[in-house]
């Protein structure tokens, strides 16, 4: 593979890291109700989050001779705090695919860009995991099995 394409990959990552920075604060400013004073703090955080991950992205993509694009992903809106996790949930699995995909461009011997893209993915697998409980597609199977608890003396 080449270092073209991973630089490639690495700007799409950037892309919807930047669309992050944007959806996540437009977000934070839109979510009302009873939900705002939680959520609120949520998507900022997550703005600041992509921020950095975009920081680290346009610098890395520089180190490896390439220019950053400035050219966000697509960035959803809505007023209805259900459907801003859903489209957080959306944009998260694109930075997924982004980084995944800069990964598998890497040779087979750039050990440190692979360590690093490895944890640029646990840290989406992370944030796609939590988005899909607060959306419900991810919920618990407890109460399904039968627990038994016994003192133990």
């Amino acid at each position: 593979m080449g270092r073209q394409e991973l630089i490639d990959n690495l700007n799409k990552a950037l892309a919807c890291e930047l669309a992050g920075v944007i959806q996540y604060s437009q977000h934070s400013y839109l979510v009302t109700g009873t939900d705002r004073e939680v959520f609120k703090g949520f998507f900022r955080d997550q703005a600041e989050e992509a921020q950095d991950h975009a920081e680290v992205l346009g610098d890395k993509i520089v180190a490896l001779g390439g220019v950053p694009t400035v050219e966000p992903a697509m960035i959803r809106q809505s007023v209805e705090l259900k459907d801003m996790l859903s489209q957080a949930l959306e944009l998260e699995r694109e930075a997924m695919a982004a980084y995944m995909a800069a990964w598998a461009a890497c040779d087979d011997n750039d050990l440190p860009q692979k360590f690093w893209l490895e944890g640029q993915i646990s840290d989406e697998q992370m944030h796609i995991e939590e988005l899909e409980k607060l959306t419900s597609e991810r919920t618990a199977k407890a109460g399904t099995e039968r627990i038994v608890l016994r003192e133990v003396s």
